[in-house]
């Protein structure tokens, strides 16, 4: 894994949801290309924990730009890129949280964490970068510093190199979801299963056609007055970093996918019907497709054949579900028709 980023950045407050200075190493073919760093206006406050531990107060971001300004300039670099950090988790969702503040579009992320490395490959008593730097990396620096710490990674990154044979199997789709209680009204679960299902083929898709597009557009037009709870703010700000793009990569389209989760559990559904509403939106994707491709009619009868849904109602249409009828289509249509009341 010889392209990738490296990323730190430090914080003004115990909050986690702002940033006062961030750090970017960029790496191409296993050389350092490009080092980026910028102290950021957090528009927040400071701890005096804080401003000890970075040496950065609110004297020094005064001109400096926001999150916002910032963001523009350094969002293509993440979107495109594998992001390598010490506990790097803990950068994303700082990230993740300050884009929630300002009501930006979230994207999914690639990640690998040296942090996680250390731990798998060399048996230390601890796993700081500090400590490791010192004892391992033989090294000084100046810790807590954005850039230093990017910097020190990378070293740390390739020391590494000699554990891990294949390093893309620990890179990892990081995609932020705020710890809280599901207490929002839960036939909203409806809905997130049938996004959930909207979107399945981007596993496959080259790029969103516009009818798939408009299904994404009104479930989001749809829901956007739910907003209200995290959970649901937060899948709605991963939903328009979609919908604001349109021409996403297959990379994306892929990402996107791994960044949503189905509800596998709900007080007001069975098992059963939670299945069906992912399967609702599978079948409206595909059959909003003119025409409709062998391919989406393979990615249909995949599921089908890879999920076992006990519901009495499936199982009759499952019973009279010929793949090679001529009138397959029809029969799919008239399907989804009755899951619209059923469900």
């Amino acid at each position: 894994m010889k392209d990738y980023i490296v990323l730190d950045l430090e914080t003004p407050n115990k909050y986690c949801n702002s940033m006062s200075s961030i750090g970017i190493v960029v790496v191409e073919d296993g050389k350092v290309i490009d080092e980026i760093y910028s102290l950021i206006n957090p528009e927040d406050h400071f701890d005096g924990f804080n401003i000890a531990l970075t040496g950065i107060g609110p004297n020094d971001v005064e001109n400096a730009p926001t999150f916002p300004e910032y963001w523009d300039e350094i969002k293509d670099l993440l979107y495109s890129n594998i992001i390598v950090g010490q506990n790097i988790s803990f950068d994303l969702s700082v990230i993740s949280k300050s884009l929630t503040r300002y009501n930006l579009p979230i994207p999914p992320f690639q990640s690998y964490c040296t942090l996680s490395s250390c731990k798998r490959n060399l048996n230390l008593p601890s796993n700081s970068l500090s400590y490791i730097v010192e004892n391992v990396l033989n090294s000084t620096y100046n810790a807590h510093n954005a850039m230093a710490d990017a910097q020190m990674t990378n070293e740390l990154y390739n020391f590494l190199d000699k554990y891990e044979e294949n390093r893309y199997s620990y890179v990892k789709t990081f995609s932020y979801r705020p710890k809280c209680k599901r207490d929002f009204d839960r036939k909203l679960d409806y809905n997130f299963n049938y996004l959930y299902g909207l979107i399945k083929k981007f596993n496959y898709i080259d790029k969103i056609s516009d009818n798939h597009l408009m299904l994404i557009e009104k479930w989001y037009d749809e829901n956007k007055y739910h907003n209200y709870h995290p959970l649901i703010e937060n899948l709605l700000l991963k939903l328009s970093f979609v919908l604001n793009k349109k021409n996403l990569s297959k990379r994306e389209l892929k990402l996107i996918v791994k960044s949503f989760r189905p509800i596998k559990r709900s007080p007001e559904y069975a098992v059963s019907i939670l299945k069906l509403q992912v399967f609702k939106g599978i079948l409206d994707s595909v059959l909003c497709e003119e025409p409709i491709s062998n391919q989406d009619i393979e990615f249909l009868k995949n599921w089908i054949e890879m999920n076992n849904v006990s519901d009495k109602e499936y199982k009759k249409f499952y019973k009279k579900l010929d793949w090679d009828d001529e009138e397959l289509i029809d029969y799919l249509k008239d399907y989804s028709e009755f899951l619209d009341n059923y469900l």
